[in-house]
């Protein structure tokens, strides 16, 4: 979407006011309209393909593997249309998946 659509979405999602504050949250966490300031929490942490494969210990080839297979989900970084990293949450549950086998 453009930034002036995208703009005109937030203005009308925080005026909104039948829609609790966590509701009117969680559709702006959803459209990826969070300031970058708190748009994660640090068990939400965006971790680039570079940081994925180093804590995986595998190439990043290995690491689009996972994600093909369905192993792990890509997510945008807040603010960019085309960066895509994954959620620290989630390497570190494919992490204690690995260990535990």
């Amino acid at each position: 979407m453009k930034t002036a659509t995208l703009v005109a979405l937030k203005a009308i999602v925080e005026s909104d006011q039948p829609r609790t504050k966590a509701d009117r949250e969680n559709l702006l966490r959803t459209l990826g309209l969070t300031d970058n300031q708190n748009a994660h929490e640090e068990g939400d942490r965006i971790v680039s393909f570079s940081e994925a494969a180093r804590r995986l210990a595998c190439s990043k080839r290995s690491l689009h593997n996972i994600v093909a297979r369905g192993g792990l989900t890509k997510v945008h970084f807040p603010g960019s249309n085309r960066a895509r990293g994954f959620l620290a949450t989630d390497i570190d549950r494919l992490l204690k998946a690995d260990s535990a086998a």
